[in-house]
Order: structure tokens, then sequence, then C-alpha cells
């Protein structure tokens, strides 16, 4: 008899074709306006260096340091500034990453993201799965229709 072991250690992964240009999908991680068209309003600054909030109204905010903000790779890393109020999985999320690769396509952009941190082993991990899954499809609407599905839309 032999048994396996899952160590369930691998980070939420997404890849999507989209029918929009490199240029239209990077846009949507490179600025405050691009961030609030999927995931939820933002303000601040997309540059590198730059720190860009995403507020989710009474359940607080995520914030995010721009490590990278290039045409073809956008880097974020989750922060906790003062005078904010951070989500509830916050505190699990300090120090991860989320990574935006954009690759053109004959058909469009192929954008592959990378939460680097977020594993099953994480108490968020089953909301925050389904908060990507369902920020990954309204990052698909935007760019199938030109309107996404950001929170407190």
């Amino acid at each position: 008899m032999t048994s396996t072991t899952s160590t369930r250690t691998e980070d939420f992964t997404a890849a999507l074709n989209l029918p929009a240009s490199p240029e239209t999908v990077s846009a949507l991680f490179t600025s405050a306006a691009g961030v609030s068209r999927w995931w939820g309003p933002t303000e601040g600054d997309g540059a590198v260096g730059g720190t860009l909030v995403t507020s989710f109204g009474e359940h607080g905010v995520n914030a995010m340091r721009v490590l990278e903000a290039g045409p073809t790779r956008v880097v974020w890393e989750s922060i906790a500034p003062d005078g904010t109020t951070p989500t509830g999985h916050t505190q699990e999320w300090l120090g991860t990453t989320m990574e935006f690769d954009i690759v053109a396509t004959d058909t469009g952009t192929e954008l592959r993201f990378r939460h680097a941190g977020l594993t099953p082993q994480l108490e968020c991990w089953d909301d925050c799965f389904a908060g990507w899954t369902y920020f990954m499809a309204s990052i698909e609407a935007f760019a199938r229709t030109g309107t996404g599905t950001p929170f407190g839309v």
C-alpha cells in the first residue's frame, strides 16, 4: 500500500486569453483608473515606487506598492499603510506579490496572473480564491465588452 501526501503549496494562478491589445491590458494594472475598471475604486500612483489603494467599502482596503510597471510585466507587493483600514485578509497577504505578465498573441493578449504567497495553507484561501476568480472574470469582461465588474458596481 502506498500513501501520497499533498502539500498544497501552489500559489494562486490564472491565465486569460483576452481579445484586447497588450497596451489595453497593461493599462488595467498601471494606473488607479485602470485598476478601478476591474477590481474596485482605486486611488494612488501606478508607477514604480507608487502605492495603489483599492477600497472594498466596509470591508476595508487593499494597498499595493508598485514594484514593476512595465508594458509586459506589472508586480505589486501587498502592504498595510498607516491611516488605512485593511481588509480582513491583509495580514495574510502582507509581503505577498501579485504578478501580471502580459504577452501579445495572434488574437490579442495572454494575461498570466500569479499571486505569489497566496497558497491553500492560508486561512483566506477559499475566500481569496473565489475573489480572484471573480476579478479575473471582471478583467475578461472588460477586455470583451469595455466594462468590468469591479467591487461596488
